[in-house]
């Protein structure tokens, strides 16, 4: 699975466990901060336990595998080939190599969240327990507050609200970033004079030519590309207007452009010597249009996440809050 699935789990363990921080670092009387001196004592007794096994599991799982690993997995579309990227220093590595990688990497995101978001609930619990046991009027109030309203039905329909949102903006992003992951990927690299037969879906198709690192490319004239159908027919290749630019580790630039009426059978020959490496890809707008309504259903979905945790933020304000004081004739 890619780590895409992982990585919001392991985003969201951050504002967890910063509340977390924040509670332990409020404490008004001296007496509570001079017992929290100690993260130990923030824990419920039956909670050190599991905690204690939840950091050995990670570590055991995953950490420590990470460690020795001797460098970051990657894979190089353009080579297609799998390294480890050791602060720049690239070692090759074989398939099952970087699969059992990215797999360590996955676990240890996610052994992280876990390790944060159960920190996060073990002192939000014990915080729980003291307010309820410390029940008292807030201090400086001359007369009783009034009683807070009961928000339970609210508060859950707004988490289940918030979780459904997220649960869609994760689908839709895994699915966008899987499919720009694959895009690099799927090119149909050209040689001249070995023409290539594919089968290609309708739409408009760029010639991407390699560039040295300071931009010197290979110009491609629409002479130096010839696109027949099966049945003996020749798709018109022009000079792409749109100046596409690719690449990571070597920039691509996008040089003949044609467009494929219907799904067919098609013959690529590149007649020019080039000196870099080309091939052909659908074009950045095709692909742009292909995701639109995935990226609007990320976007709507991230939209409804912070509402719904800003309505929950100011909810709970409300209720933690020192309350507010009747009125004397109240």
């Amino acid at each position: 699975m890619s780590s895409g699935y992982f990585q919001p789990f392991f985003v969201l363990a951050f504002p967890l466990f910063g509340w977390s921080v924040f509670v332990r670092s409020s404490r008004r009387p001296e007496r509570d901060r001079r017992q929290a001196a100690g993260l130990l004592t923030e824990f419920p007794g039956r909670w050190r336990v599991a905690l204690g096994i939840i950091i050995t599991a990670v570590f055991a799982t995953s950490l420590a595998a990470m460690l020795s690993l001797p460098g970051q997995p990657e894979y190089e579309p353009n080579s297609r080939r799998y390294v480890y990227d050791n602060h720049g220093e690239l070692i090759p590595a074989t398939r099952a190599a970087y699969l059992h990688a990215i797999a360590v990497q996955n676990r240890l995101f996610l052994g992280a969240a876990l390790v944060f978001t159960s920190v996060a609930a073990a002192i939000t619990w014990q915080e729980r327990s003291r307010r309820r046991r410390d029940l008292v009027t807030p201090r400086g109030s001359p007369r009783p507050v009034r009683a807070r309203p009961k928000l339970r039905l609210l508060v859950a329909a707004l988490a289940v609200a918030a979780a459904a949102a997220l649960a869609g903006s994760i689908a839709s992003g895994a699915l966008i970033f899987e499919r720009l992951g694959a895009y690099n990927a799927d090119g149909i690299y050209l040689r001249a004079g070995h023409p290539v037969r594919v089968l290609l879906w309708p739409g408009h198709y760029v010639v991407y030519v390699g560039c040295t690192e300071d931009m010197t490319c290979p110009r491609l004239p629409p002479s130096g590309l010839s696109v027949r159908t099966a049945p003996g027919g020749i798709l018109t290749a022009t000079s792409d207007p749109s100046s596409d630019h690719l690449g990571e580790a070597q920039p691509f630039v996008g040089e003949v452009s044609f467009t494929v009426p219907v799904k067919e059978v098609v013959s690529v020959d590149l007649s020019a010597h080039l000196g870099q490496p080309a091939f052909v890809l659908l074009s950045e707008g095709e692909e742009a249009h292909a995701l639109i309504g995935w990226i609007i259903l990320a976007g709507l979905c991230l939209l409804a996440v912070l509402a719904a945790l800003v309505t929950l933020g100011l909810l709970l304000a409300g209720r933690l809050g020192p309350g507010r004081l009747l009125s004397p004739a109240g």
